[in-house]
């Protein structure tokens, strides 16, 4: 008799473990600082809102202070979901076992987006040359957009930026960029178009004030990511609350960025322009201006 109450004993607390490792009290979620950590945690509040409902658990959102420590949080288990760049994932998921779920359909670029190099219309900067000399702004390194597109078209032209540019520097977010341009804190800088777009409208910038001195071709939109070892329910209701987001709550994803239409799916081979382009620019290069610049 006693060996028996030993037995249930036991495999009660076997199915409690089991319980606990299969259902996760909370999801974490962490966003890439594409702008002001404090406005995107706050535009994003009412999709946060809407996933907590949808799930059933409470959801919590983090914005690193740059586009590492995104990656580093995910490696550590700090968080399960990241809504990264196409080059920030596909340097991260040499490091951790990812899976891309969605990424956004945009009201006037679809899937897919630009990098820019822009600089103000009043610099008579209108060519690559006309840049020699000038100070110029990058995003973070880990920004597809603002540095690694660009920089691999100054690799194609032979230009060394560190010779080229008077003067380099990384604001830190496209916004900052744009308000680095145009507060002539430098005389050009690269950023993504649909951000360009967002900062001009938020800030109600004329477009008398810039000028695209170049634009790259489309560039596969940002990924939202999960972690490979999350569990499959949780990632499947994420997945079909995001796909169904526009529908059930289209002003939860005008607030976090009005210029989305909807989710839909993607995958890892949508991406493979971007790992090509990453090892054109080389193993070096990418351990010298991201992962060991962020060390």
């Amino acid at each position: 008799m006693r060996n028996k109450y030993i037995l249930i004993f036991l495999l009660s607390i076997m199915l409690l473990l089991w319980g606990c490792s299969g259902s996760p009290e909370k999801i974490s979620i962490g966003i890439i600082p594409a702008r002001e950590p404090e406005r995107m945690l706050n535009n994003f509040e009412p999709v946060r809102a809407y996933l907590e409902k949808e799930i059933g658990i409470p959801v919590t959102v983090t914005v690193p202070d740059n586009y590492f420590g995104l990656i580093e949080s995910m490696n550590q288990n700090k968080v399960d979901i990241g809504f990264l760049g196409p080059f920030s994932y596909v340097t991260a998921e040499k490091q951790i076992d990812l899976e891309p779920l969605l990424f956004a359909a945009r009201k006037d670029t679809g899937t897919s987006y630009h990098s820019l190099i822009i600089a103000r219309k009043d610099a008579g900067i209108r060519t690559i040359e006309d840049l020699k000399g000038k100070k110029f702004a990058f995003v973070d390194p880990g920004s597809t957009s603002g540095f690694i597109i660009p920089s691999a078209l100054f690799k194609s032209r032979d230009i060394d930026v560190n010779q080229y540019f008077s003067k380099t520097i990384y604001s830190g977010s496209h916004d900052s960029v744009v308000m680095d341009v145009l507060n002539k804190k430098v005389d050009a800088g690269a950023v993504a178009d649909m951000n360009l777009r967002r900062v001009m409208d938020y800030a109600k910038i004329g477009n008398e004030e810039f000028i695209a001195v170049w634009k790259s071709d489309d560039i596969p939109g940002s990924p939202i990511v999960a972690r490979a070892d999350l569990d499959n329910t949780l990632k499947e209701k994420f997945i079909t609350a995001m796909l169904l987001i526009h529908e059930k709550d289209p002003q939860a994803i005008k607030y976090f960025d009005s210029n989305i239409e909807k989710y839909v799916a993607t995958d890892k081979s949508i991406y493979n322009g971007v790992r090509n382009i990453a090892n054109i620019l080389g193993e070096e290069f990418v351990n010298e201006h991201f992962l060991q610049k962020n060390q």
